[in-house]
C-alpha cells in the first residue's frame, strides 16, 4: 500500500512539476519581445562610403523590441536587437540609447501632416574610410491619420503607409556625419521559435510524466 501511495504521489507530483514548467515556459513565450524582418533598397549614399556601399546594394535586416509598454508615445530602452545588411556590409545593434516612438499629427516633411512609427537605436559595425556607424533609425509614415492614439503598438503594414525611410548614420573622429539612406519593400513579423520550443518541451514533459506515473501505478497494483 505504501508503494502504491508513493507511486500515486509521484504520479501527481511529477506532472504537477511539469505543468508548472509548462506554465512558466508559456509565460516566457508570451514575453513582450516581437521581431520583424525587412528588405529594401538604397536611395542615397554619401561619397565617403563609396564604393563599399552603393545604390545597387540589396538591403535586408531585422529588429526586435518590447511592445508591452502601453501609453506615453515615447518608449525609450525597448529595442533589444537590430541587424542591417547592405550588400556585403553589416551593421548591428549596440547597447546605448534606443526607443520606439509613436507620433500623431506631426510634420512629415514637404508640408505633409500625418502619423509616424519610429524606431531608433545605437548601432555598430566596421569603419568605412574612417567613418563608423553609430545610429540606425526607421520611419514609417502616413499622411493623414494612421493611429487611433500614441499607445505602444507594432509597426503598421507597408500597404497602409505613404512613405518609409531607414537611415544608417556614420561619424568620423572629427565628428563629421555621413549616412546611407533608403526605403523598405517588405516588413514581416517573425515568430519566436524559442517560445514554440519551450511550449512543446513543457507539453511533452507533462504528457510523458503523467503517462509514466500512471503505468507504474497500474503495474504495481497488478
Amino acid at each position: 500500500m505504501r508503494t502504491i501511495r508513493q507511486l500515486s504521489i509521484t504520479g501527481y507530483i511529477l506532472p504537477a512539476i511539469a505543468l508548472f514548467s509548462l506554465l512558466f515556459s508559456v509565460a516566457e513565450a508570451k514575453a513582450a519581445l516581437v521581431t520583424y524582418s525587412f528588405t529594401g533598397g538604397v536611395s542615397q549614399v554619401n561619397g565617403a562610403l563609396l564604393p563599399t556601399v552603393n545604390l545597387m546594394s540589396p538591403v535586408s535586416g531585422m529588429f526586435q523590441f518590447d511592445n508591452s509598454p502601453a501609453v506615453g508615445g515615447n518608449y525609450p530602452g525597448v529595442v533589444s536587437n537590430m541587424t542591417l545588411n547592405i550588400g556585403g556590409y553589416t551593421s548591428t545593434y549596440a547597447p546605448g540609447a534606443n526607443a520606439v516612438t509613436i507620433f500623431k499629427g506631426i510634420d512629415l516633411g514637404g508640408g505633409s501632416i500625418g502619423d509616424r512609427w519610429r524606431l531608433v537605436t545605437a548601432a555598430t559595425g566596421s569603419a568605412i574610410n574612417g567613418y563608423s556607424p553609430f545610429r540606425f533609425d526607421l520611419h514609417l509614415d502616413r499622411e493623414g491619420s494612421l493611429f487611433a492614439n500614441t499607445n505602444m503598438q507594432n509597426p503598421p503594414g507597408l500597404g497602409s503607409l505613404t512613405g518609409s525611410r531607414w537611415r544608417l548614420i556614420f561619424e568620423n573622429a572629427e565628428g563629421n556625419l555621413v549616412r546611407i539612406q533608403g526605403s523598405l519593400s517588405s516588413l514581416t513579423a517573425v515568430p519566436l521559435p524559442a517560445a514554440v520550443l519551450l511550449f512543446g518541451a513543457g507539453l511533452i514533459s507533462l504528457v510523458g510524466l503523467g503517462a509514466g506515473g500512471l503505468r507504474n501505478l497500474r503495474g504495481t497494483q497488478s
